[in-house]
């Protein structure tokens, strides 16, 4: 059962939802509890569960993984007294609570909703009085004890009973005595870490090594996890993780002693493995021992998943100051940078004056004056801010060097005090100088920006692959690969690339080919890029894209349009043969009338390329339209019909020869073929009828005399005459008709701009 629980006054339309009955849903109910709107869906199998918002609107979506993985929450207890103690759930924007009635199983669930991103959590946590049920955002508590209680608080929800709940003793150390502290033990403790930087260190390690060979199986992970411990403590951290794979693959942990993996995963982070890290901390055996909130947070922060990073450090702030000091100024600084990304400067700044505090030692110093510089520029103070990039860019810390000129460049780039050449020089001198860090990723990503705004799209594209060459697991090189894909879609899709030059576009599209987003949008790229390529005179590599998409991508109408557009490249390719086949290949019954037309007009032609004229006829024998009457008269004219095709073209102008306007260049053409069609038919009365109508119109441009002599007495055998005609029969209405039929259907793509120069000015021409 699924329960979508929304703190709304609004109704939710399930109607949607039961026309999904009886596939994998078996039913579903909307109820109202106070002020919220409830919907039980019932599923005829157990499904996994994502939730995710787009604007203000919640996409929940079912089936057999999870798309939009929710984030977990964290549990802590709090001691309100010897005797008294309580849950807190931390759980930021929470928005109301509510008790609701499970009308199936009879049970009373406490559930509390809360603003995106989705939080919950993933597993039962069972209680002697009470439990939490998973969920995939939100808080949902079912009591089993009469008097349980839970209130919403600003950033969390408090579980209690008024005599305390039931809990086990709190192991390890806590902050300020009767505060607060999480239930769980420290992987590190201060006092052991102290002595193990401070021991002898051939005496240190003989004993801790000869304790692990000596230990027997039961004890031996303990013994190797001390020297772990040690190895870590002096900064051995390479020797700590590979005793520890020794350990963990002779004897894996259990869940009673499960800090070997959670020490694995700080030696990872530390090495700059953070991904493997958070693997370790996802072992079912960790949970939240061990200090392993406060690790996936720094791990986070390392991943550059700033808000996972912010939220987690938050979480755990008490459990900092456990750590041993070298540690806690390495993960302070850390949390200081992610309040900082997300934006949370009052947050940033209560951190910074607690690192102040304990010290800063001089080795973090520029780091530090990186993060002042960032601090001040959140707080509008540029002129401190540059400074202290300053100072950064001026130490000899190369990575905090590099980091303090990256940032001056964006501080500068903000205040517009920089030209984009300069921005442009600076960032290539740096992503050429620094390599292997968050900061080249950094400066790639602004490097890409300023191609793109300088136009210099290639280079822009260049250095997303750069980027992923160097860390394709970055949050940024994920952004650079978005940002990318936006420009690339813009150019190929919005219409920025007509600008470009047809061969540089087209050369650039086959570079990045694999920016093309799936779906729709791709294949509607496709079809912009074949007529790029039309236009261009590249026709086979144009057929080459449209053929893939109708043989693998598209089904139904869409698939007999593109169809459509595909036979009219082949015809412009002069290969009739392939033109019919892709028409033929995708017939299909649900046509609509504009396209059946299109495809028949197409079909004809083709098969009036091919010489089957007679076939051709009478596949468009109930087309209407003035594109069919002029395809008619060009099948009768390469049939050497002569008279028939000049009655299709005289059909065609029906009454033009009454109206004032002066006829253009393609219309003077026609009424040339129209006359040398009678004239060559023997159709004498129509000829000196058709005269009778043109005269008058054709006196007055420049074929007066080619229109003389075609329509004169017995023209026939006069020389002039053929050589008027001669020009006439050879001239090509290929173009002309998928000219024309282009403007009736525009979906059919684009004509080669040099054909349609040399379609015009060969008429022209020719009818002079």
């Amino acid at each position: 059962m699924l329960w979508l629980v929304f703190a709304s006054e609004d109704a939710v339309a399930i109607a949607p939802i039961e026309g999904e009955i009886g596939r994998s849903i078996k039913g579903v109910i909307r109820t109202r509890a106070r002020d919220a709107e409830l919907v039980r869906i019932r599923l005829d199998r157990p499904m996994l569960v994502s939730a995710h918002t787009e604007g203000t609107a919640w996409n929940i979506t079912l089936g057999p993984e999870v798309v939009e993985p929710s984030r977990p929450l964290s549990l802590y207890r709090s001691r309100i007294s010897a005797s008294r103690s309580s849950i807190s759930v931390l759980l930021d924007d929470a928005r109301d609570l509510y008790r609701i009635e499970d009308p199936e199983a009879g049970d009373t669930l406490l559930v509390a909703t809360a603003l995106a991103p989705a939080r919950g959590f993933f597993k039962t946590q069972d209680f002697v009085e009470f439990r939490i049920l998973p969920s995939t955002h939100g808080v949902v508590i079912q009591p089993l004890a009469d008097d349980l209680s839970a209130e919403l608080a600003a950033d969390k929800l408090v579980v209690s009973r008024p005599n305390g709940l039931t809990l086990s003793a709190v192991q390890g150390n806590t902050r300020g005595g009767g505060g607060s502290a999480a239930v769980q033990r420290q992987v590190l403790d201060t006092q052991t870490w102290g002595f193990d930087r401070q021991a002898d260190f051939k005496e240190r390690n003989w004993q801790l090594l000869s304790a692990a060979a000596d230990a027997p199986e039961t004890k031996r992970l303990l013994a190797r996890t001390d020297l772990a411990r040690f190895y870590l403590a002096r900064d051995m951290i390479y020797e700590a993780k590979a005793v520890l794979d020794v350990a963990i693959a002779d004897q894996p942990p259990t869940a009673e002693n499960p800090s070997a993996v959670v020490l694995r995963a700080v030696c990872n982070i530390m090495i700059g493995r953070a991904d493997m890290g958070l693997k370790d901390l996802a072992n079912p055996f960790v949970g939240n021992q061990n200090d392993a909130p406060l690790w996936r947070a720094l791990a986070y922060a390392k991943l550059g998943k700033w808000p996972e990073a912010r939220e987690g450090f938050h979480a755990v702030e008490a459990a900092v100051g456990t750590l041993p000091l070298e540690l806690q100024r390495n993960v302070m600084k850390e949390m200081i940078r992610a309040y900082i990304e997300v934006g949370d400067i009052t947050g940033a700044t209560a951190q910074l004056n607690e690192f102040e505090a304990i010290g800063i030692p001089q080795e973090l110093e520029p780091a530090m004056a990186l993060l002042n510089g960032r601090l001040n520029e959140g707080l509008g103070r540029t002129e401190d801010a540059r400074r202290f990039y300053q100072v950064a860019a001026d130490s000899r810390d190369r990575g905090a060097a590099a980091q303090g000129r990256l940032r001056e460049v964006v501080l500068r780039q903000a205040r517009q005090d920089i030209d984009r050449v300069d921005v442009i020089s600076q960032l290539e001198t740096l992503a050429a100088t620094w390599r292997g860090d968050p900061t080249e990723i950094e400066a790639l990503q602004m490097l890409g920006r300023a191609y793109t705004d300088d136009r210099r799209y290639r280079d822009a594209f260049q250095i997303m692959r750069t980027a992923i060459s160097v860390n394709p697991n970055s949050e940024m090189t994920r952004r650079i690969q978005d940002e990318a894909a936006s420009t690339f879609d813009s150019l190929f899709l919005a219409g920025k690339g007509d600008t470009l030059p047809a061969i540089d576009a087209l050369a650039m599209f086959y570079d990045f080919r694999d920016l093309t987003p799936i779906g729709r949008r791709g294949d509607e790229m496709i079809r912009r890029l074949a007529d790029r390529l039309v236009s261009v005179d590249l026709l086979q590599q144009a057929t080459d894209l449209l053929k893939h998409q109708v043989d693998n991508r598209l089904q139904g109408a869409a698939r007999a349009q593109v169809a459509a557009r595909l036979a009219a490249i082949y015809l412009m390719d002069r290969k009739p043969d392939r033109a019919l086949a892709a028409l033929r290949g995708t017939r299909s019954s649900e046509l609509s009338n504009e396209l059946r037309n299109q495809r028949l007009m197409l079909e004809a032609r083709a098969l009036s390329e091919s010489g089957r004229h007679d076939v051709a006829l009478e596949v468009v024998a109930n087309v209407l339209g003035p594109e069919a009457i002029r395809l008619r008269a060009d099948i009768q004219w390469a049939a050497k019909h002569w008279a028939l095709a000049a009655e299709q073209i005289e059909l065609l102008y029906g009454e033009r020869w009454r109206q004032f306007e002066p006829l253009e260049d393609k219309e003077r053409l026609d009424i040339l073929r129209a006359a040398v069609g009678y004239a060559l038919g023997d159709d004498m009365l129509g000829l000196n009828r058709f005269r009778e109508k043109f005269a008058a119109k054709m006196g007055d441009g420049p074929d007066r005399r080619a229109f003389d002599v075609l329509t004169a007495p017995a023209a026939a055998s006069d020389a002039e005459f053929g050589d008027v005609a001669r020009a006439l029969r050879a001239a090509d209405t290929l173009e002309a008709f998928l000219r024309d039929l282009r403007a009736r259907y525009p979906a059919l793509g684009t004509l080669p701009a040099s054909r349609q120069r040399a379609a015009t000015e060969d008429r022209t021409v020719q009818a002079r």
